[in-house]
């Protein structure tokens, strides 16, 4: 029997990983301005403030802000009450109640950078993003070297997506502290949303080494290795961020792909199957978990994490995608059909889809649809030969044989030496009866790709019609060194060796 031409599936990149960043603003402890000759009320207040400093010094805030109020009704126009009355309601996560006494405060100390610094990140905490960076700018006008403030102004141009101002901030705020671990860590993330990931993973490793108690500074330095496909020097860093955080959602994607890659799929499948015990809830751990089950051959337990993951998020496109190639390599084609055919919904444009829509759809008989999708295809890339492939493929079983040859030749004009082309071709010429023509394709196939067992059988059933059984024999059993489950090429050789004709 001649050869079935094979199915073409389109797959994915296997593992989701999303990447946390620490994104905090600094404020500054308030001063208290230095006093010439005052009152005796002033000194009252003065001394009643300092009161309040030892308070919030002793970590008593709520006594320190209630003193700190008390004082600002008595002396409303103190611009040491009003620094510290905004600076307590900052610390007590209170930033629009901060906004007014740091105001009147600022007009009355306009060079004081800890108040500029303060009311910014009370701008920045209501997300006043305009007046916030104000306020920031004013600081460093001030003190070109404030660290604080440079900083601040970082996190804001970082949010809004402003990345080379985002990085002369934390470059500046760098070079006044070397080695703070923040500025670091955010840097990186800077450089790395602009694909810088080398430089970025420097400074992710830098500052995971600063504090390594930090599970966020080491797992973003293990996820931009694993991102640069240093597996190996990205293990322990995730491993330290997991044993920091083992609830982690990132740093558990990102160990589980790296034990994948490492050949140490038993680990990433026991931490995945603990993780959607804790979390049953998270998409991306049963996705993830999908990914390690359907690597490991289980793929019905893979089917089902993805319809785990899909009951979460129903328009998560990898999971659709990944759940029908599941479905299509167990053999419910039908399942597959349906998938992708959701999955083209959600994704239009996705040629990826629509060629494992047709795949499908060839299975399920549905050849004449699958042909107009891959027409499709190909009037949109006509570049994508593994399409035009597909297309000749099925146009051959359709049985319009002219259409099969056009696309098989034109995949040889492109490439002279295209086995499945050549095999193509060969299966026309056997088909018309031209088994010298036949052969020569056969042989020209398995000269192009000497692991093409499908090629051998056919060449061998070829030879066989051309009375050289002896030789198809050989043919056949080099085929089957090749795949030894191979049934098409097991049922030739023992139906040519039984009745030895």
């Amino acid at each position: 029997m001649i050869g079935k031409i094979a199915n073409i599936l389109v797959g994915k990149r296997i593992m989701k990983i999303y990447k946390s960043l620490i994104n905090k603003w600094l404020i500054v402890v308030a001063l208290l301005s230095s006093a010439g000759l005052a009152s005796a009320q002033e000194v009252s207040i003065a001394q009643r403030l300092q009161e309040a400093v030892q308070l919030y010094k002793d970590n008593k805030l709520g006594d320190a802000l209630s003193k700190v109020e008390a004082l600002a009704k008595e002396a409303p126009e103190n611009a040491d009450v009003l620094q510290w009355l905004g600076f307590l309601y900052l610390k007590s996560n209170r930033p629009a109640d901060a906004i007014p006494p740091l105001v009147k405060a600022a007009d009355k100390m306009p060079q004081n950078v800890e108040v500029m610094n303060n009311l910014g990140s009370a701008y920045l905490a209501t997300n006043d993003l305009d007046k916030a960076l104000q306020s920031f700018g004013k600081a460093v006008e001030i003190q070109p070297d404030f660290f604080d403030a440079w900083y601040n102004i970082g996190i804001i141009r970082q949010q809004r997506g402003e990345l080379d101002k985002a990085e002369e901030a934390f470059q500046k705020a760098s070079k006044i502290r070397p080695d703070d671990p923040f500025t670091l860590n955010n840097l990186g993330a800077v450089l790395t949303a602009k694909g810088q990931h080398d430089k970025a993973a420097d400074l992710f490793i830098r500052a995971a080494k600063l504090r390594p108690q930090r599970a966020t500074f080491s797992m973003n330095a293990g996820l931009t290795l694993l991102r640069l496909n240093r597996v190996n020097d990205a293990i322990p860093y995730l491993e330290s961020a997991y044993q920091l955080d083992p609830d982690s959602t990132e740093t558990i994607a990102g160990l589980s792909q790296a034990y994948l890659a490492t050949k140490q799929s038993q680990k990433a499948l026991q931490m995945l199957e603990r993780a959607v015990q804790k979390k049953e809830n998270d998409a991306v751990l049963w996705y993830n978990l999908g990914v390690v089950q359907g690597k490991l051959g289980r793929l019905q337990e893979a089917i089902q994490s993805y319809e785990k993951a899909l009951a979460i998020n129903s328009q998560d496109t990898d999971a659709l995608n990944n759940l029908g190639l599941a479905q299509f390599h167990s053999g419910r084609y039908e399942d597959a059909e349906t998938t992708f055919t959701k999955l083209t919904g959600l994704l239009p444009g996705s040629l990826d889809a629509k060629m494992n829509l047709a795949a499908a759809k060839v299975k399920t008989g549905k050849l004449d649809e699958a042909v107009q999708l891959y027409k499709e295809i190909i009037r949109s890339a006509p570049s994508r030969h593994d399409v035009r492939l597909a297309l000749a493929n099925a146009l051959y079983r359709t049985g319009d044989f002219q259409g099969a040859q056009y696309h098989y030749r034109q995949l040889l004009l492109g490439n002279p030496k295209h086995a499945e082309a050549l095999n193509g071709l060969g299966l026309i010429a056997y088909k018309d009866g031209n088994m010298r023509e036949a052969e020569k394709y056969f042989r020209d196939a398995i000269a192009a790709d000497s692991r093409f067992a499908q090629a051998y059988n056919n060449l061998a059933v070829t030879l066989e019609r051309l009375n050289k059984k002896q030789e198809a024999i050989k043919m056949l059993k080099r085929a089957l060194q090749i795949e030894p489950d191979y049934e098409e090429a097991k049922k030739n050789l023992e139906r040519m060796e039984r009745t030895g004709t």
